[in-house]
């Protein structure tokens, strides 16, 4: 099993960020607990007038406890109607090329 990762691309009206992370940090939260869950990053745009104005990044140990994890529990949390506003874009992709920069040594 090959870890994946789950981009989430929210489009967020205008004045409403903060409701919309109260709401994300509970379904965080309730995710975080969940079997094959590894880490998460959420990102907010500083791009004037971005269309997605937050991107969670999220790594998860293989696609089927992924899948998983969007259990009864996952459902009620987002079919809430306070999620109605909060548009959002999710797809899980696969690495297939990385390269980080080389390391800088410090020393004389």
């Amino acid at each position: 099993m090959e870890p994946v990762t789950l981009i989430n691309c929210f489009e967020i009206p205008e004045g409403r960020e903060d409701e919309f992370f109260a709401l994300w940090q509970e379904i965080n939260a309730y995710m975080r607990t969940k079997p094959g869950y590894l880490s998460h990053k959420l990102y907010r745009a500083i791009t004037p007038g971005a269309r997605f104005r937050f991107v969670n990044v999220a790594q998860w140990a293989s696609a089927a406890q992924f899948q998983a994890a969007h259990d009864e529990g996952f459902r009620a949390l987002v079919s809430r109607p306070a999620w109605a506003p909060f548009r959002h874009q999710p797809a899980l992709y696969e690495v297939v090329h990385e390269r980080r920069g080389d390391a800088v040594s410090l020393g004389a």
